[in-house]
C-alpha cells in the first residue's frame, strides 16, 4: 500500500533569538579568557621567575593596606607605607572623604648594576575613606613609625554621647 503525501505548505522560520541586556563585565569577558591562556602559557615556561599572573595581581594591589579601628574615643586608620617618610605622604579631608596621597620613587646608589628582578613597587597612589559621621575634623593628626601610617580620628563628643548600648533580649 502506498501512501499519498498531502502538499501542505511549510512556512520556514529562522529559529528566534532572544537577546539579553549585556552586562560590561561579560563584554571583555572573552578577552579576559584569552589573556590568562596567554598567561598561563608563559608561567608555565621554565625558567621564568615571576610570571604575568602575580606582577598582575601585585600591581593591583599596589596602594597601601589600611585598617580602620573604631576605639573608645576615636577612629583610628593604620595604612601599610614601607620605605616612605611623612613628606612622601599627603593627607587631606574633604566632604567626610580622607584622601591619602604619596609617591614612592626609585633610587639607584650603585653604577654598574642590573636587576634580575624586582618586587618593590614605585610610582603614585591615592586612597580615599569614607569616614564615619560624628568625627571631629580640627583634632585629626598622623603619625608615621616603622612603614606605618597612623591617623587618629578623634570622635566628636555628640557622638560619643549618643553612642549606647542596646541590650539584647533572650526568648
Amino acid at each position: 500500500m502506498s501512501k499519498k503525501k498531502a502538499n501542505v505548505p511549510v512556512e520556514a522560520k529562522s529559529p528566534r533569538r532572544s537577546f539579553s541586556p549585556v552586562i560590561a563585565g561579560d563584554v571583555l569577558a572573552p578577552f579576559s579568557r584569552l589573556r590568562d591562556e596567554f598567561d598561563r602559557m608563559f608561567d608555565d615556561t621554565p625558567g621564568n621567575a615571576f610570571g604575568s599572573r602575580w606582577m598582575q595581581k601585585f600591581h593591583e594591589n599596589a596602594s597601601p593596606v589600611v585598617e580602620l579601628r573604631d576605639k573608645k574615643d576615636e577612629y583610628e586608620l593604620v595604612a601599610e607605607v614601607p620605605g616612605m617618610s611623612s613628606e612622601d605622604i599627603e593627607i587631606k579631608l574633604s566632604d567626610g572623604m580622607l584622601r591619602i596621597a604619596g609617591e614612592k620613587s626609585e633610587s639607584h646608589d650603585e653604577e654598574g648594576e642590573s636587576f634580575m628582578f624586582s618586587e618593590r613597587h614605585y610610582g603614585s597612589f591615592e586612597r580615599a575613606i569614607k569616614l564615619p559621621n560624628g568625627i571631629d575634623h580640627e583634632k585629626i593628626n598622623a603619625e608615621t613609625k616603622d612603614g606605618l601610617l597612623t591617623i587618629h580620628i578623634p570622635k566628636s563628643a555628640e557622638a560619643r554621647q549618643k553612642e549606647r548600648k542596646i541590650p539584647i533580649n533572650t526568648g
